[in-house]
């Protein structure tokens, strides 16, 4: 990770410490990731959250899954001591202070069953993104799962197309921030399988990022706003179908 990445996220975590906007902005979609991934992690795992943060992730994770093993490795020395802070009486879960761009299959010298990444790609840039991607396979077990949660370009473009015809500016990728494009898929295509894509953000994006924000203007909206909780309840029940309007999607890879 760039060293100006490295200090941002060293900041977020000195300044929120075991709070979820050390991570994330909007606890909300943070919330939706967390009730989605869930559904993916199998107990009697041995599980890898690269660029895990402050834990919250995984820790929920290691409660859920007792007979599980967890590690979170993170580049930021800081979020990983509020990680470890964070432990308590868990037996089945540890955190290490790497970098994903290590050579990691030498200092972990173990491979999992799953690799999660949440945010992590975004904060890579250029080829860094691809050195992330080797050490995913590497250290993957044969046939073993991956879990990308990341952002792409294309539906943020979808999203500030309609801001745009509601006179809303566009929305600006953080400087901290390179969004993925479609053609990465392509890139990887060799080291992994799709098996399932799991788009459980779009409507609430779109009614946060879209709805509320008309609804606001021109005030700044409020990710604690009552119509962004709405969409929050509509994405759970999973009965309502908006595709192509979150950046984030959950990919679900097997290793080849």
């Amino acid at each position: 990770m760039q060293q100006d990445n490295l200090e941002f996220w060293k900041n977020q975590a000195l300044k929120y410490k075991n709070n979820i906007k050390a991570v994330n902005f909007d606890s909300n979609s943070e919330e939706l990731e967390k009730l989605f991934l869930e559904k993916y992690i199998p107990d009697n795992k041995i599980v890898c959250d690269f660029g895990c943060g402050n834990g919250l992730n995984i820790i929920n994770l290691a409660k859920q899954r007792p007979n599980s093993t967890f590690y979170g490795i993170d580049a930021v020395k800081e979020m990983i001591e509020n990680a470890n802070s964070q432990i308590q009486s868990l037996q089945n879960i540890k955190f290490l202070n790497l970098s994903a761009t290590d050579n990691l299959s030498d200092k972990l010298q173990i491979k999992f069953d799953i690799i999660i990444s949440k945010r992590l790609l975004i904060n890579l840039k250029g080829d860094l993104k691809y050195k992330a991607i080797n050490n995913i396979y590497k250290c993957l077990k044969q046939d073993g799962t991956y879990i990308m949660v990341e952002a792409f370009i294309e539906p943020l473009e979808k999203i500030n197309k309609l801001r745009a015809a509601l006179n809303l500016e566009p929305i600006q990728v953080h400087h901290f921030n390179e969004y993925l494009k479609n053609e990465f898929l392509d890139d990887i295509k060799d080291k992994f399988k799709i098996k399932e894509i799991c788009d459980f953000n779009s409507i609430y994006y779109f009614i946060s990022r879209v709805l509320n924000a008309a609804n606001s203007s021109p005030n700044n909206p409020s990710y604690d706003s009552k119509l962004n909780q709405i969409a929050l309840a509509l994405s759970k029940t999973e009965n309502l179908k908006i595709d192509g309007l979150s950046p984030e999607i959950m990919y679900i890879f097997k290793k080849l």
